[in-house]
């Protein structure tokens, strides 16, 4: 029963397995053909996925400023989300945790709903997970559950289920939430993700103590990562194996594994996974008392341990630059979006004035229409406000270059403006009203006439 059982989840894992990530160069030219901003953005999220499972991390930055750039443009939170999440998987990823997780819960902030909320949570949670904080990781996954059961959402949480009740020794818990994120089909699913889930099922076998069925899922994970090119799953995932080989007293096998994980490891400039694999290298040449090559690791090891240090704070200084570049982007857009609204501003101003000149043209020529000139009078303040409200739309922008953006000065600039269309709008108004005078004699007059016409024609 026990193989029967591992037989099932392997092909449920297969099935769901199948589905693969679109190739590089069909994001690439997603990304080229995209006729609208949402296609292009579907091109550089495929391409980031790309880069930074694969431990090209300044290529997914630039992928994903990208991905910022257009999201901004659109005012999308979902498509925020999805940003701010590939920036906290790679941070992750590099195992930049702090940084990760103040991107989550930026991420956090454009979740409005609730299954974008439930990923946000388990995001956070695997984080959590991983640093060994299982009391807060278990808070933030019921705080997932409660949000909903969504499809993706579930394979997600309950593979961090998993993880977490392997840290605190509990397997069988784990195997039970492994089995339901296996049980659930997913078109297209994160390979990442698939990947972590075997991985985590041959930890709960190995502390059940089930050797042979962890060493399957073991295998697995490993051959599944050099499939899929992850290569921080590789080494992370393969380490877990070398370990496990060691336990069991199999050093050639955990030899083969360690070379192979170091190769990827110097390939992929991951520093931090070739301190690892030194330190598995070192005590497998130890316990073949292979004194030269363990001194030789044992000095590697040593020397990517400083390495990792410092680029930990390189990290921390490109993260700093990227963070202010997302800025950058954001009051590029703000810029953007003033622009757009100080043009339908002006068009608005300007449908205005056209509208009151209509008025008042239109009361000045109909011949029918005895006009009061108080009615004139607003009329004509509402027409000055407009025309003075469309002329500081229209000058703003130069006002701000030219007196740099000197509130003082442009209040100045303003008042001497005011100093001149007042008294353009006061001479207009007398001149207007004389007008209507004139025009309202003309009617009354020729009322009159009609009616003396009328009474003599009666008599």
């Amino acid at each position: 029963m026990k193989y029967f059982f591992t037989l099932i989840l392997l092909l449920l894992i297969t099935g769901q397995l199948s589905a693969q990530y679109p190739p590089v160069d069909s994001a690439r030219q997603i990304i080229r053909n995209g006729k609208t901003p949402f296609e292009r953005f579907r091109g550089y999220h495929g391409l980031d996925r790309y880069y930074y499972t694969t431990g090209l991390y300044d290529s997914s930055s630039i992928a994903q400023e990208k991905m910022y750039a257009i999201a901004r443009q659109l005012k999308n939170d979902s498509l925020m989300v999805i940003v701010y999440r590939a920036i906290g998987n790679r941070q992750t990823t590099k195992t930049d945790y702090n940084f990760a997780l103040s991107t989550y819960f930026k991420m956090l902030e454009y979740a409005k709903t609730n299954e974008s909320k439930a990923l946000c949570y388990g995001n956070i949670a695997y984080l959590y997970a991983i640093t060994g904080n299982n009391q807060v990781a278990m808070n933030y996954l019921k705080k997932s559950e409660a949000s909903g059961k969504f499809k993706n959402s579930n394979v997600y949480r309950n593979t961090f289920y998993g993880l977490v009740f392997n840290n605190l020794n509990e397997p069988d818990s784990a195997l039970v939430h492994l089995q339901k994120a296996a049980d659930i089909p997913i078109k297209a699913p994160d390979v990442t993700m698939q990947s972590i889930l075997l991985a985590q099922t041959g930890v709960a076998y190995e502390l059940k103590g089930d050797a042979d069925l962890a060493e399957v899922y073991y295998k697995r994970v490993v051959a599944y990562c050099k499939t899929h090119n992850l290569a921080s799953g590789q080494i992370r995932h393969g380490s877990l194996y070398c370990d496990f080989c060691i336990k069991k007293g199999n050093y050639a096998q955990a030899k083969t594994i360690a070379l192979e994980n170091l190769a990827v490891a110097k390939k992929a400039g991951i520093t931090e996974g070739m301190s690892t694999v030194a330190a598995i290298l070192r005590k497998i040449y130890d316990h073949t008392l292979n004194k030269d090559s363990a001194y030789y690791y044992a000095v590697m090891q040593i020397n990517y341990k400083d390495s990792v240090s410092n680029q930990k704070r390189i990290a921390e200084f490109q993260n700093l630059t990227f963070g202010q570049q997302l800025r950058e982007i954001d009051d590029q857009a703000k810029v953007a979006q003033a622009n757009e609204q100080r043009k339908l501003n002006i068009q608005y101003a300007g449908i205005a004035l056209g509208l009151v000149v209509f008025i008042m043209l239109f009361l000045l020529l109909s011949r029918s229409v005895i006009v009061n000139t108080r009615m004139i009078e607003i009329v004509g303040v509402i027409g000055l406000l407009i025309v003075f409200e469309f002329i500081n739309l229209v000058i703003h922008p130069y006002l701000v270059n030219f007196t740099n953006d000197s509130p003082l000065l442009m209040l100045l600039i303003l008042v001497l403006i005011a100093a001149v269309i007042v008294p353009m709008h006061h001479k207009l108004e007398q001149w207007v009203k004389h007008r209507l005078v004139e025009k309202n004699k003309t009617i009354r007059l020729a009322a009159a006439k009609r009616t003396i016409e009328k009474l003599e024609g009666g008599k």
